[in-house]
């Protein structure tokens, strides 16, 4: 009985594992204020990914090309305010370089 699940929990592990960290850096949209533990009244920014994906490479914001399982090349430490690390590191700077109409504008990602 032991031998067996074991061998059912590696083989459930083998199967999780790979969809749940492929469904962490190819998910859709991310909502950014449950992902960052993010506190506050400002609405959450439902980060749509895949758009991103679309028209950048992963390496825009990700460490590695394989999106570094999630680790971005810049640290999100301020959260609130609007100098947050949102603000001044990822968003507003691709924004800026990438010509986005109303890229700088609240409700153009706090919908």
């Amino acid at each position: 009985m032991k031998k067996t699940f074991g061998v059912f929990a590696l083989g459930l592990g083998l199967v999780v594992c790979p969809l749940y960290s492929g469904f962490a850096m190819s998910a859709d949209e991310i909502d950014l204020k449950q992902a960052f533990n993010v506190e506050g009244k400002q609405k959450a920014v439902i980060f749509p990914h895949a758009r991103h994906q679309a028209a950048l490479e992963c390496t825009d914001c990700h460490k590695t090309p394989d999106g570094g399982k999630g680790t971005l090349k810049f640290a999100i430490e301020k959260k609130d305010g609007m100098a947050n690390d949102f603000h001044k590191k990822a968003c507003w700077p691709c924004h800026e370089e990438k010509k986005v109409p109303k890229g700088k504008t609240c409700t153009t990602c706090h919908k």
